[in-house]
């Protein structure tokens, strides 16, 4: 995404997420609140700002009946960027303006929090310090996601749009929305009768080794207690221990449908062209979301006694310094002669950071629990104590 002057989108920042999407890859959001500013206005600012920066918008904008606005635009794809839909979206709602933007596995937006942010103060749309759309937080979070499952599923952008507005229109007059398929759109839209042919996915599909139940996604498992869980995250990239600054972190009731989830996602972390983890997506619904300080600490409050989850995402990089001696002979003055060439080595790693917490009674306090890599595959443990070791 190109990047825009600096901002003080203050509340999109707080509100940012990067998380894992549904067969793979990484969704990245953020949305502000409207403060009682029209929908309309708000949602030509936003595409007035896509247009300053050279966006193209696809199709016109939709409007669902419970007035949710939703407007897609991308990218062009340059030798430096690879162009991907962004959708933007105006919620009467839930009063608040959302950004959103999937990437495939292994794809890295630099600075995506960012740009995103610069992409809303272009639009004017600041956001104020109350925060209020992070009231919102669930629902706004969810608004882009059906779209997105679309986009990055085969369907043509104008087709993807049209099933998420018809979805949100029978969520309002409960009538269910026809079902839709990448064939069908094939099929309505002359632009695409030269699209290239599908391909089918032969990827081996791994699901958990239980089933999903209904109960381990129980609202009342995070009913609100008097116990607290605090400490820090700790990722490993090429022998480095770092933290996770100011990155989202998730709590979620214990299940073992969900650890094994958990665990099947992260052990096939660099495998998405040969794996496809198939998982029910409901098991995230029950949780509750946070944020870590710039420093890698987090704190959830207001338990109850129970089990818990906690996850984060870890995406690092580190450089090492490799020596290479040599040596060579001179026979003519017979003289040995000896150098070290040095070489730096850039080292990326992704995980998906862990901690297993129970929580035994009210009013309990948990402190210096570690966020942390599993095993998962990996071929050294990371152990809590080297954590501790490096954080203090």
């Amino acid at each position: 995404m190109v990047g825009l002057a600096a901002h003080a989108a203050t509340e999109c920042e707080q509100n940012y997420t990067a998380t894992p999407a549904t067969g793979g890859g990484t969704v990245h959001q953020s949305f502000v609140g409207l403060y009682g500013l029209d929908s309309n206005k708000a949602m030509a600012s936003l595409k007035a700002s896509a247009e300053k920066i050279h966006f193209q918008a696809i199709g016109d904008t939709k409007v669902a009946a419970d007035g949710l606005m939703t407007t897609l635009v991308a990218q062009k794809a340059t030798t430096a960027a690879r162009g991907f839909p962004i959708v933007l979206m105006v919620s009467p709602k839930t009063g608040s303006a959302i950004i959103a933007f999937q990437l495939k596995e292994g794809v890295v937006a630099a600075n995506a929090r960012g740009n995103v942010c610069s992409f809303f103060d272009a639009a004017d749309l600041k956001g104020q310090s109350v925060n209020a759309s992070a009231k919102k937080s669930a629902q706004n979070a969810a608004l882009a996601l059906p779209l997105l499952a679309r986009l990055n599923g085969g369907m043509t952008e104008e087709q993807s749009v049209a099933d998420a507005v018809a979805t949100a229109q029978a969520n309002v007059t409960g009538v269910a929305a026809p079902a839709a398929s990448p064939q069908a759109s094939f099929a309505r839209n002359p632009n695409d009768r030269g699209a290239a042919p599908d391909v089918a996915d032969d990827r081996k599909v791994v699901t958990p080794k239980s089933t999903f139940n209904s109960a381990d996604v129980d609202p009342s498992a995070l009913a609100e207690g008097t116990a607290t869980i605090s400490g820090f995250t700790c990722g490993h990239v090429a022998g480095q221990q770092q933290t996770t600054p100011n990155q989202p972190i998730t709590l979620f009731p214990y299940s073992t449908y969900l650890k094994q989830s958990i665990d099947l996602i992260d052990a096939n972390r660099y495998k998405g062209d040969k794996v496809r983890v198939d998982i029910d997506k409901r098991i995230f619904d029950t949780r509750i979301d946070g944020k870590t300080n710039f420093k890698g600490d987090f704190k959830f409050t207001r338990l109850k006694p129970g089990r818990y989850i906690i996850m984060a995402i870890f995406q690092g990089d580190a450089t090492t310094t490799r020596a290479h001696p040599g040596a060579s002979y001179e026979p003519s003055t017979n003289t040995m002669y000896t150098w070290t060439d040095y070489e730096q080595v850039q080292t990326h790693a992704k995980s998906i950071l862990q901690a297993d917490v129970t929580v035994k009674q009210d009013g309990q306090v948990i402190d210096g629990v570690v966020v942390k890599p599993m095993g998962n595959g990996r071929f050294f443990v990371v152990l809590s104590s080297v954590c501790k070791l490096y954080r203090d």
